[in-house]
């Protein structure tokens, strides 16, 4: 049985889902062209990092590929409706090949890229099915519905919200030797470091730490690959047990390669504050070593980031002290 693919895939509708979803990305990447700066308020601010861009023009792209369909039956109504997913791969795909999107951030926002696309390919299949004569009205209206809420919506300003992520480990060695290697880290090789979620989506992996003081208020500097590090000042120490500090990352001295800027620790979006190890003593030579980061989230969608910020945090920090367990028990000196 030979099947026509004109019949199946909405080639033209397909086609005009990605370019919709190129030129809404060009246009909302300028969030940073403010009226102010210009003299004059009456110029419009976007952003990639809002509702308008994350979840409405998806749901776009869902009915341009609806509206683009010359016929529409029911012997094809699933496969016209999964044609969203074609086009926002198409987009992901352009975006992260030509270098304007970080894998990071690109893996971030396609599950909400794929649901709402969907949402619209089924909502545009049903309207378009009935209301024919009135389907250039409906898509017109929400071709523009992103652009016109997107100014509205940066007026409301960002959300702050902390979240805290908590890990642990069981490791066999005694208290005093686990407490020398998270005092001080002594380089990390490229095997030591696990096949991490967080590195496959292009977080820099660790290297090593350094710390001048044993004491409250001494500096420790996390160093990570690509040039970013972190400099941690001790506000908390009881020898053998418990090493806290707060953590400051300056975005301007990030290198540009080294995180996706909707990422940037230390930017307008994310940063890392606090982190503790506490070790918990089982027996003379068996204990349990907990790590905690608090960390900040600045969207108009910190329910949908947090989950994928305390993910990757928690991958993070499970690296982190899988690198101690091996290295302990192996009693390996720092």
């Amino acid at each position: 049985m030979r099947v026509d693919m004109k019949k199946i895939i909405n080639w033209k509708g397909l086609l005009y889902g990605v370019v919709y979803g190129l030129v809404s990305r060009a246009i909302f990447a300028l969030e940073d062209f403010r009226g102010e700066e210009y003299g004059t308020a009456l110029l419009p601010t976007y952003g990639l990092m809002t509702i308008s861009f994350l979840f409405i023009v998806p749901f776009v792209i869902g009915l341009i590929t609806a509206y683009h369909q010359d016929e529409i039956t029911s012997s094809r109504k699933i496969a016209l409706i999964t044609m969203p997913i074609f086009a926002i791969l198409g987009l992901v795909g352009i975006s992260v090949l030509s270098g304007k999107e970080g894998i990071i951030c690109a893996l971030m926002a396609l599950p909400v890229f794929l649901f709402m696309s969907l949402l619209g390919g089924f909502i545009g299949v049903r309207i378009f099915k009935r209301n024919r004569k009135t389907k250039n009205v409906y898509v017109s209206l929400f071709v523009l519905l992103p652009f016109i809420i997107a100014p509205l919506e940066n007026q409301l300003g960002l959300t702050d919200k902390v979240f805290t992520e908590h890990t642990t480990i069981e490791i066999k060695g005694s208290d005093k030797l686990v407490w020398d290697h998270i005092t001080r880290v002594k380089e990390i090789s490229e095997i030591e470091n696990n096949s991490s979620l967080f590195q496959f989506m292009g977080f820099p992996r660790p290297i090593k730490a350094e710390l001048d003081t044993l004491a409250v208020g001494g500096i420790r500097k996390a160093i990570f690959a690509r040039g970013l590090f972190f400099t941690e000042t001790v506000t908390q120490m009881e020898p053998n047990k418990i090493l806290a500090f707060n953590i400051v990352a300056d975005p301007k001295s990030t290198p540009p390669k080294a995180l996706d800027e909707h990422v940037m620790v230390g930017g307008k979006y994310f940063d890392v504050l606090e982190g503790k190890y506490e070790i918990e003593k089982l027996s003379d030579s068996k204990l349990i070593l907990h790590l905690t980061s608090q960390f900040r989230l600045s969207t108009r969608f910190n329910f949908y980031s947090g989950l994928w910020s305390k993910l990757i945090m928690k991958d993070i920090q499970e690296n982190i002290l899988e690198i101690i367990k091996i290295r302990v028990e192996a009693k390996k000196s720092i």
